[in-house]
Order: structure tokens, then C-alpha cells, then sequence
């Protein structure tokens, strides 16, 4: 039992992308967000996901949270789980590939702080420009990880440019490189034109790894190195609230809040009004609820990879239903 809580903290503390904590506060409450990550509905075809961010409290116990998109819809929390270390794991269920520019979070019996989200981290060199979005899947064991993220490729250049998944490296926290097992088509990106926003699958990664840098063509002259704790910066006012608002006057359209689907639930969750003091029997429950569902899904990524590249070292073809987006913040 022992290893199983060690696991599942790891699990819990690697379990959003390692971007610079966000920070907000008033007279009394102090909100950090350490990071978010994005995971799949089993509907492949689904125009939602489940977006995770990773929230501490510190002169609070529990607070009400608000997300703002890009297009100003305001998503409310759907579900949310407590953990032991005073942390929050707050879920929204959103638009897939929304990007987000402001979180509301009002603690109990306090005033709303309002806190810019992360600009989409981008590298370049003279021929293109990588642009990161950020961890679209985590799947976690104790014996491994897997990690999906996804990324866009734009050609500055003047000459056509090959692109593949052989281009990519996640690198750990460490500087140790994984190489993709999964991925998109190779494709051919003429001057001046951009791939759409295509997904890369990073399996056997130690559970120990914590996902800390992409590369393009690493360890060549020309490579690119995106570097998430780095790059990860909060989002200009200008660009959040425009010229002429403000983090009090800002016009927003709700997205009414919807229960998320029992059977996408990678980790058991609680009503976001409900207390947030479980008892010890619930919380081993949980942990081995949690840990079990991981194990599913890894080996089922696993039983995947293995149907689509059988004996052969050739990246397999991940479906890309990904869209691109001409917001003003990934620009």
C-alpha cells in the first residue's frame, strides 16, 4: 500500500505540464496555479475534453473558480478534488483545443482575484516557428508514463519544409530525451504555411520524469528548444482585457457547467460544493480506484502502439482532429 501512495503523489505532482506558477492574492488569500493539462473524452469524435489545473490555496480552504476563454466564455468547474497536501485539483469540461486567457477565483468569503493565464509557448530559428499547446493526454503507472502533447509547425522560410515526429524530443527535468512513439503524418509545409495542430505520443517515459522541455531536430545546429518552466509566462493585460477594460469590467458569456462523464474520469472526483474532508477509508478507495483506472489505459495505449507498428520501428499515424486556431493569443 505504501508503494501505491508513493506512486499516486508522483502521479498527482507531475501531473500538469511544468509551467512557471501563476499567483494572485488579496488581503488574506493567496491562489497559485502550477499548471494544466488536457485529457480526451472516450469519444473520439467529442467536441469537449477535460482540462485539469493544479491550484493551491494558502489562507483559504476552499474557493469558487471561473475560466475565460479566448473568445470570453466562461466555463464553471464541473467537478473537483481535495488532496492531503492542501492542493486542488480543479476540472473543467471545455471546448477541445479552447485556449484560455483568465481565471476568476473568488475564496470563501473573500473578494475575486482575477489571474492572467499562460501565453502558448513558441521557439524559432530562421526557417520556422514551433508553436506548443501544451499536454494533450497523461497516462501514468508505476511503472511508466505516457505523455501526448500537441504543437503546430509554421514555415517562415522560403523553401518547402519536411516535417515528421522524428523531429521531436521530449526532454525530462533531467535533460534525458525521449524520442516519439506515436504521431501524425509526415507532411510537406510549403513558405509561409503551417501545419494544423497535430498530436505527439511519448511512451515508456519513467514515472519519475517529469516532462521539462520539446526540442526540434535536437543536437543539430539549427534546433529549437522550448522550455516549459521557461517559456510558460502569464498573458499581457493588453491581451487578456484589450485597451479600454479591466479585470472588474469584464463582458463575458457563460458556459453553463456540465457533470463530467463518470467513465472519462481518470481519478475519482467530488462535487465541487461538497466538503472537502474525506475520510481515510475513501482516500485509500481512491487511491486504488485511481491507480487501477491508470493502468487500463496505459495498457491499452500500450496494446494500441503495439497493432499499429508491429515488428517495425515506423512511427504509427495518431488521428488528428485537432483544428487550428487563428486567436490572437497563439499568434
Amino acid at each position: 500500500m505504501r508503494i501505491i501512495v508513493i506512486t499516486l503523489l508522483l502521479a498527482f505532482a507531475f501531473g500538469t505540464a511544468a509551467a512557471m506558477p501563476l499567483q494572485g492574492s488579496d488581503e488574506n488569500t493567496t491562489v497559485v496555479l502550477f499548471g494544466a493539462s488536457r485529457t480526451p473524452l472516450e469519444d473520439e469524435n467529442a467536441a469537449q475534453e477535460i482540462l485539469k489545473v493544479d491550484v493551491g490555496l494558502v489562507g483559504a480552504e476552499n474557493a469558487t473558480y471561473q475560466l475565460m476563454d479566448a473568445d470570453n466564455n466562461i466555463y464553471m468547474p464541473g467537478l473537483y478534488k481535495s488532496l492531503s497536501s492542501g492542493k486542488q485539483t480543479v476540472y473543467f469540461l471545455t471546448t477541445k483545443d479552447s485556449l484560455f486567457k483568465l481565471i476568476n477565483v473568488t475564496p470563501s468569503g473573500g473578494k475575486p482575484i482575477y489571474i492572467n493565464w499562460w501565453v502558448t509557448p513558441k521557439g524559432s530559428n530562421d526557417n520556422m516557428v514551433i508553436r506548443y499547446y501544451g499536454i494533450a493526454d497523461w497516462l501514468v503507472n508505476s511503472d511508466e508514463q505516457a505523455v501526448v502533447v500537441q504543437v503546430r509547425v509554421q514555415n517562415s522560410g522560403t523553401q518547402n519544409l519536411y516535417v515528421s515526429p522524428e523531429n521531436f524530443t521530449l526532454l525530462d527535468q533531467w535533460g534525458w530525451p525521449y524520442r516519439p512513439t506515436l504521431g501524425f503524418d509526415p507532411e510537406i509545409v510549403g513558405p509561409q504555411n503551417g501545419t494544423s495542430r497535430v498530436l505527439l505520443g511519448f511512451t515508456g517515459v519513467s514515472p519519475v520524469s517529469r516532462p521539462a522541455a520539446l526540442a526540434y531536430d535536437y543536437m543539430t545546429p539549427s534546433q529549437i528548444i522550448i522550455e516549459f518552466e521557461k517559456d510558460y509566462v502569464p498573458l499581457s493585460d493588453a491581451v487578456v482585457y484589450g485597451t479600454d477594460t479591466n479585470a472588474s469590467a469584464a463582458t463575458v458569456e457563460s458556459v453553463p457547467a456540465v457533470a463530467l462523464p463518470a467513465e472519462n474520469q481518470a481519478e475519482p472526483t467530488q462535487a465541487v460544493q461538497t466538503s472537502a474532508n474525506e475520510t481515510a477509508e475513501t482516500k485509500k478507495s481512491s487511491i486504488k480506484d485511481t491507480l487501477a483506472a491508470s493502468k487500463e489505459r496505459l495498457a491499452a495505449a500500450r496494446a494500441d502502439l503495439d497493432q499499429k507498428t508491429p515488428d517495425t520501428s515506423e512511427t504509427a499515424s495518431t488521428p488528428n482532429n485537432a483544428s487550428d486556431s487563428s486567436s490572437s493569443i497563439s499568434a
